[in-house]
């Protein structure tokens, strides 16, 4: 019975992944769990798989369907995205991973993956579909993105690598390879027209630049690839093409440190001048009062010396008769 229970709890949450309506379009169609990953189940278990549903939507002027992939972290649902993507795809204006197809929208936000069927939702809706997400967690891209290299890019050939699999599938001439997966690492594929070939690149991503000095001595033993380092990077140019091709890709590979100095906001001008204001009327108080005392004190002494007879007569207060009167 507990495992009864169980079940229906399962189905019950996952069916709740897919909210009833967004923007101006509601379900049609109770949302359903689908029976697992896309095509490639491997690679998604690679890339932090958790649940995917389907549900029909349907507005004034569209009807589709949604699919919905969560994976556990952004960086798996961007590689997810990646392998989603058909080479045909083009960039749509929705979001910053974005990619269309016929009546398809790919979209990738936070750690989900958002497949539009027959629907042509508008910023609005998005927004509107994403806030409503459970589970969403956005975070950081992974670092590497920022050094894959732009020029002679053949497009949609990006592929995020998060283990053996995915990089099975798109370089088996590395399978044999320790590329370190175990450690920590990340890759990235692209593919790249470069005078006149196809030059193909894995970039490594590794935690210290010792783990990827000690890598890049591995890849140089794979057949016909050409491999380099740049700090943690490992650019690796699989084996076809030449070697002037593969420098022309290597060479854009430069890894830049970034430091981040933990250093407190500069102070606000405002709140400072209001300090000095205070401290200032601070101080003239205290100085005040300091004179003040000093003046009561050193009267008080005279009062008591003119009293007992020791006041002498040189010690008189000297006074100023300044009544007008001659």
């Amino acid at each position: 019975m507990i495992s009864t229970i169980v079940i229906c709890l399962t189905f019950h949450l996952s069916a709740e992944m897919l909210p009833a309506r967004f923007g101006t379009v509601r379900q049609t169609r109770q949302a359903e769990s689908l029976p697992g990953q896309p095509a490639d189940s491997a690679a998604f278990n690679e890339f932090g798989f958790v649940s995917s549903e389907s549900a029909e939507y349907r507005g004034s002027k569209t009807k589709g369907t949604l699919i919905a992939y969560r994976m556990k972290d952004a960086t798996g649902a961007l590689a997810a995205w990646d392998w989603l993507r058909p080479a045909d795809a083009h960039r749509c204006q929705l979001d910053e991973h974005c990619a269309a197809w016929g009546n398809t929208l790919l979209i990738n936000d936070a750690n989900y993956v958002l497949e539009f069927r027959g629907l042509s939702p508008t910023k609005a809706d998005l927004q509107s579909l994403v806030t409503a997400l459970p589970q969403r967690h956005p975070s950081d891209l992974p670092p590497v993105l920022n050094f894959v290299p732009l020029k002679d890019l053949v497009p949609n050939s990006a592929r995020y690598i998060l283990g053996p699999v995915s990089l099975r599938s798109v370089a088996p001439e590395l399978a044999a390879a320790k590329a370190g997966f175990d450690e920590g690492a990340e890759a990235h594929y692209t593919a790249y027209r470069v005078q006149g070939g196809t030059v193909k690149l894995v970039l490594f991503d590794y935690p210290s630049p010792e783990m990827a000095r000690i890598h890049t001595v591995d890849f140089k033993l794979v057949p016909g690839a050409q491999a380099k380092r740049s700090g943690v990077l490992v650019a690796v140019i699989l084996p076809g093409a030449t070697e002037r091709q593969g420098e022309a890709v290597l060479d854009q590979v430069k890894y830049r440190a970034k430091i981040l100095w933990n250093e407190p906001p500069p102070p606000n001008p405002v709140t400072t001048l209001y300090k000095l204001l205070i401290n200032i009327i601070i101080v003239s108080l205290i100085l005040i009062a300091l004179a003040l005392t000093a003046g009561i004190l050193y009267g008080m002494m005279r009062l008591y010396r003119r009293r007992f007879g020791t006041l002498e007569e040189d010690e008189a207060m000297t006074t100023l008769h300044l009544t007008g009167e001659r």
